[in-house]
């Protein structure tokens, strides 16, 4: 066993009655050897399915989605990992990498709990895995190496006939034979109806060793049931066992001379956490799966006169995990804020400690009196006063290293007050019920497992689910900094050094880049985001509200977010995880008192990325996910994003461009440490040499992709763009795929009528065109004026003013070859459409012609690859000749910046003398009716993977062109068809039906497969105004026609050849039509004629047989 940076701390000295107390603080740093076999781990999830649990059902099973991703990042154990859900039954959910997502999400709650279920098919899955039960000889020695974790998630108790009791005493017997491996059990449950008996005795009783309970009511909210449901999965994968820490303090005492001989003085030193002072604690600690852990426990004592404290360390009283260890007390009694803060709230830490030891023994036997209840309410309403008086403001003048212990703690007291005081809350509010116990067991192992709970995720220490990512941390801490280098600089470099310094300085500490770089902290930028759930799976999906140029240290944002999280609660102090809610979340306020919930670093010098390039994929995690340990390479996607949202903006500050430029910077350096160059090409190879409508190469986010630009050398950028014309092919495909994204929310739902009525427009215009192929139309559409659409009008037809039009015979004579001139309908069609892209579009088409005109600006200045070696040299600060140039670029003044302006700026910058403005204008007409025609992806994948068409429209627009007339022109065509079947049909009928001859009406009868049946039927049940109608409506009934000849034989014969069975629905029709009398008549006679045509061919067989 080791023993890593254990220290003792005696703080500020107190006056209390007369006698002086001193609050310390002993923590340090266990490491327990484990095993080097990497042994597997079978977690069986058992999750509760039926009816009453469907008010948390979305929380769960965003939980199980986000378990797949933990699961997926654990690189150094392999985890099998099984999800049963039961209700009256118990199913094991057959899932695949594919389809594990649509599995979850299509289960819904339904039935009863039956516990008896679960347990049996838990017990099938451990005797299968274990070889449990075969009776073969080479069983019993069969070792798996592996582990056990078995989570249950209820929300009620066992309600089914089946036997729960002995469906248990089985699955615990065969638990008992797992020999080689260990079984932990860790429950969970939901509201008011689950008993916390019931399943505080499963997790004791059922494994090898108990695990943890959670408990979570629906007023706790949504987001508290989804963290605890995570913080238990968590708990699963990270922990390896539960171990039983026994210290002892043996204090050493300094002897001084009082003239009489030397004298002993005993200050001794004391564990502060009990209404009686011992120097000797025992408490169970969870290591985690590398065996390390770390512990702080509150001390006390009466003097400093304390020359060393012998320290003796034991785990589970083993003696090969026995140390004793004699230290000498850090004294700390400068009267600093430090001091102060420390003392108070180790002391309060203690105090909340030795309340919560005492509620501990309440239950429904024992239950506290009236006068205990408000005598609990009224230290907790003190303490935390007392916890108020930590100022925040004055912890920010603290160094970051220290800070961050404060800020734990005092995040750590507000926690546990606020739980403590809901539960007597609760107690006064309703009588004691299993609820009750069920709070007071979740606050205790909220408690006992406070150092892994959500603040502390923030923190290295904890990133330790890889081997990879525990190296780093190894690195990290191994890290040597060259902060020497920055002395005795010569001009002009120390100017642009205090430039430097002046610009990157931290808003809370007020301290600059290279005084954070002293303690390995870094420097970066506040942005306020929101995360809907779908970040898991797309974290292009991330919503960034406002970047701001406000500079903070990474301490800094961490210890303000913990400080909020009890304010304000964790959604709106991160803005973490809400989906549909315009809610601004706020951890600080920047410069401009602009919210801030979120940080990104910057790069500024290679002494400075140091230290964040072994927490680069903590940081990214962290930003997406809230989860620095949940990482994966397509999260850098959302840093782009960021840039892609800066550089998209209309005006852009002077001190807005700097930080742009520094983000460019650090995102170049995050491509080259993360490797991500080779995935950054091919996303873009992609966009430009594949189809826009191949799904399979569909970029996530236009702003993403288009801000890869920026981070590529010349070099790298010419191994996909050999000249102008393929940046000309490419931004045509940013601008045809941010029309069809929009089509999608603008036709939805519409008629294909009306869809094809505005094709068709395009394609033709209207009757009344004059003036067709006017020089002035592309100058129009480049020049009209924008016009303000508000938030509330989305009736996107009457945006688009769409008509339906009545087509004619005319229409599907037009000609499917050539290309319409342009006409004055059409223009308008084009106008109206860029105005909407401008006002609803997303990405907003302004949003990427500022982009365009970014990132063109750019690379004017990039042409030999030396900005960014220019801004290094300049620790960080671009020179203001690169101010200037993206401001006159960027800063430009036109009606509007709808498509013909993005058109018209790409030809600015890429385009030939052929691309002619009758060109450009056939471009768009082309783009924008294949983006509304293709704009549902199965539409469009019919069109590329069946039809094999050309959809490129910078290679072949004519063609485009054609296909979408000649789709139009067939659509058309069917229709007016159909309608003239319908007429011809419509004119048979109302013949027939007047018509007194029975085989003319007969053969006027429909299959009832055909769409004229139900138009027909309805045309029949008024046979009291046709001739012989109600004969008619039994031949349709019956389906037979009975005739006879004039010798009195008779003739059947069926009318059509599928038989129609009347049903439900048209049973109702006729019972509400004739009433139900005369329908049973007319049926009778419709059956009759059935017979008869039976007999009829029951008389035609004998004839054969004859």
């Amino acid at each position: 066993m080791d023993i890593l940076d254990l220290n003792i701390d005696l703080f500020e000295a107190n006056l209390i009655d007369k006698s002086v107390s001193i609050d310390g603080i002993i923590k340090g740093t266990i490491q327990i050897p484990v095993q080097q076999t990497k042994r597997k781990l079978l977690l069986i999830v058992l999750v509760d399915k039926s009816r009453s649990i469907q008010t948390a059902w979305f929380q769960i099973q965003s939980t199980l989605l986000n378990l797949f991703s933990i699961i997926s990042n654990v690189e150094d154990q392999e985890i099998i990992l099984e999800i049963l859900f039961f209700n009256n039954i118990c199913f094991r959910l057959n899932y695949n990498k594919e389809n594990f997502r649509n599995l979850i999400l299509n289960e819904r709650p339904n039935g009863k709990t039956c516990f008896a279920s679960a347990f049996s098919l838990t017990e099938d899955i451990i005797k299968k895995y274990y070889r449990i039960g075969t009776g073969l000889k080479s069983d019993k020695e069969y070792d798996p190496e592996t582990d056990t974790a078995i989570v249950l998630l209820t929300d009620g108790a066992h309600t089914t006939v089946r036997d729960n009791k002995k469906a248990f005493k089985d699955l615990r017997n065969t638990i008992d034979y797992v020999a080689k491996g260990s079984v932990v059990v860790s429950t969970m449950g939901f509201t008011e109806n689950s008993r916390y008996n019931d399943l505080d005795g499963i997790r004791r009783l059922l494994g090898t060793s108990p695990g943890i309970y959670q408990y979570s009511d629906p007023s706790d909210g949504s987001f508290a049931l989804q963290e605890k449901l995570t913080f238990i999965l968590k708990y699963v994968i990270g922990s390896s066992s539960s171990k039983k820490l026994n210290i002892k303090l043996e204090t050493i005492y300094n002897q001084i001379d009082n003239n009489n001989g030397l004298v002993e003085k005993t200050s001794n030193l004391f564990f502060n956490d009990s209404n009686f002072k011992s120097n000797e604690k025992s408490i169970n600690l969870v290591l985690d799966k590398y065996g390390s852990l770390d512990f702080n426990f509150n001390l006390n004592t009466n003097g400093y006169n304390i020359d060393s404290v012998k320290v003796h360390l034991d785990i589970n009283g083993d003696s090969k995990y026995k140390q004793i260890i004699e230290i000498k007390p850090n004294i700390k009694n400068d009267s600093s804020i430090e001091s102060k803060y420390y003392s108070k709230l180790i002391k309060l830490d203690s105090k909340i400690n030795t309340i919560l030891s005492e509620i501990e023994v309440y239950n429904q036997s024992n239950q506290p009196s009236d006068e205990i209840k408000k005598s609990y309410l009224e230290q907790f309403f003190k303490i935390k006063n007392e916890i108020n008086e930590v100022d925040s403001d004055q912890l920010f003048k603290i160094k970051s290293s220290v800070r961050s212990d404060l800020v734990e703690l005092k995040q750590q007291c507000q926690s546990m007050i606020d739980q403590l005081l809901e539960l007597v809350n609760g107690w006064n509010r309703t009588s004691w019920s299993s609820v009750s116990n069920a709070r007071v067991a979740d606050i205790t192992y909220r408690y006992l497992f406070k150092s892994t709970s959500r603040q502390r995720r923030l923190n290295l220490k904890v990133a330790r689910n890889s081997e990879a990512i525990k190296s780093e941390a190894q690195n990290f801490n191994e890290l040597s900094l060259d902060i020497d280098s920055f002395e005795d600089l010569e001009e002009p470099q120390s100017t642009h050094f205090e430039s430097s310094k002046q610009m990157f300085s931290d808003l809370l500490t007020l301290s600059d880049w290279t005084e954070a770089l002293e303690e390995k902290d870094c420097m970066g930028f506040g942005l306020s985001i929101q995360r809907p759930e779908c970040v898991v799976d797309d974290p292009t999906q991330i919503r960034i509200q406002e970047v701001s140029t406000t500079f903070i240290c990474k301490s800094s944002i961490e210890d303000a977010i913990k400080l909020s999280l009890n304010v304000h609660g964790q959604e709106r102090t991160t803005g973490g995880f809400q989906v549909g809610q315009d809610v601004q979340s706020v951890a600080v306020r920047g410069r401009g008192r602009e919210p801030i919930n979120s940080w990104l670093p910057l790069y500024i010098n290679k002494e400075h990325w140091k230290p964040i390039k072994y927490q680069l994929k903590n940081i990214v995690a962290y930003f997406v996910t809230l989860d620095p340990l949940a990482f994966s390479f397509d999260q850098i996607d959302s840093l782009f994003l960021v840039l892609g949202n800066m550089i998209s903006k209309n005006d852009i500050g002077e001190r807005e461009l700097l930080l742009i430029f520094q983000y460019i910077r650090t995102l170049r350096q995050i491509v080259i440490d993360l490797k991500a160059l080779p995935r950054i090409l091919s996303q873009l190879e992609s966009l430009l040499n594949y189809s826009i409508y191949h799904t399979q190469y569909q970029p996530k986010n236009l702003f993403v992709v288009t801000s890869y630009l920026l981070v590529l050398t010349q070099e790298e950028l010419k191994s996909i763009f050999k000249s102008n014309s393929d940046y000309f092919k490419l931004w045509e495909h940013v601008l045809e795929s941010s029309i069809r994204r929009a089509c999608y929310s603008f036709f939805n739902k519409m008629e294909q009528v009306k869809i094809d009525s505005y094709l068709s427009n395009i394609l033709y215009g209207t009757k009344d065109d004059s003036g067709n192929n006017s020089p002035d139309f592309y100058e129009s559409l480049l020049n009209y004026k924008f016009n303000s659409i508000p938030n509330e009008d989305i009736e996107y037809e009457k945006l688009l003013k769409i008509n339906k039009r009545s087509f004619g015979d005319n229409d599907i004579k037009k000609s499917s070859v050539n290309i319409e001139p342009v006409t004055k309908s059409i223009l308008d069609a084009l106008i109206t459409l860029s105005n909407l892209l401008e006002n609803k579009g997303y990405p907003n088409i302004t949003g990427l012609l500022n982009s365009l005109r970014f990132i063109h600006a750019f690379s004017s200045l990039n042409k030999d690859d030396k900005v960014f070696e220019t801004i290094d040299s300049r620790f960080g600060i671009p020179p203001q000749e690169y101010i200037e140039t993206i401001k006159q670029s960027i800063r430009v003044d036109y009606p509007n910046n709808g498509i013909g302006r993005f058109i018209d700026t790409i030809k600015s910058y890429y385009g030939a003398k052929s691309d002619t403005p009758e060109i450009l204008l056939n471009h768009l007409r082309t783009m924008v009716l294949q983006a509304v025609s293709y704009r549902i992806n199965k539409h469009a994948s019919f069109a590329i993977l069946i039809n094999k068409r050309e959809t490129d429209v910078f290679t072949n627009h004519i063609e485009c062109y054609q296909y979408i007339q000649s789709d139009v022109l067939g659509r058309i065509g069917a229709v007016l068809r159909s309608i003239q079947r319908q007429l011809e049909f419509s004119s048979q009928t109302s013949t027939a039906l007047k018509s007194s001859s029975m085989c003319e009406f007969a053969s006027t009868v429909p299959d009832n497969s055909k769409h004229q049946f139900r138009n027909f039927v309805h045309s029949i049940m008024d046979f009291q105004n046709i001739p012989f109608g109600e004969q008619k409506f039994i031949i349709f009934l019956s389906n037979i026609l009975v005739s006879t000849d004039d010798f009195g034989n008779i003739y059947t014969k069926q009318v059509v050849k599928n038989i129609w069975c009347t049903g439900k629905k048209y049973n109702k029709l006729f019972f509400k039509k004739f009433g139900y009398s005369k329908t049973l008549e007319l049926m009778k006679q419709a059956h009759h004629q059935k017979y008869l045509h039976e007999c009829r061919n029951i008389d035609k067989i004998e004839e054969i047989e004859e």
